[in-house]
């Protein structure tokens, strides 16, 4: 059997080109789409919360963050409740940039499966979902025991 990471690997750079080159006019790097999605649609989403969401190391999340930050697409506050948490808020430049996040991904989506029938497509993402579901449930043990 071929392996499947080969593929999964090949679409996530294709994502990651293709979405940089569509939003390079708005300042947004095409590894910074998922942390957009995040911040926009949950404002006051913790630092931890969007490493745990996004699978990534929390290094990753604070290199990523201080990108936003000095791009003005994010601030950042200490949590009333705890002040080692920092809670993310989207800017206003966040905010007039995520509709084209959001209508970037649809076009994606629309585009890469535009040859699949609904039958198909709904094959795909229910096995997808299970790739992801599994994968998840093993990096999750993986970090738990680390």
């Amino acid at each position: 059997m071929e392996s499947l990471m080969k593929y999964i690997n090949a679409i996530s750079r294709c994502i990651v080109f293709y979405r940089g080159s569509k939003l390079a006019d708005s300042g947004l790097r095409g590894g910074q789409h998922p942390y957009i999605f995040q911040i926009c649609r949950n404002p006051g989403v913790s630092q931890e919360q969007i490493a745990k969401n996004l699978m990534v190391h929390k290094s990753s999340v604070t290199r990523q963050l201080s990108a936003l930050e000095q791009q003005g697409f994010i601030r950042r506050e200490s949590s009333q409740e705890d002040r080692r948490v920092m809670k993310i808020y989207p800017t206003e430049k966040a905010c007039a940039v995520f509709p084209q996040v959001r209508m970037l991904s649809k076009e994606w989506n629309e585009a890469i499966l535009e040859d699949f029938t609904e039958e198909e497509q709904e094959i795909l993402l229910s096995l997808m979902k299970r790739v992801m579901q599994k994968a998840r449930a093993l990096t999750e043990a993986e970090v738990q025991e680390n």
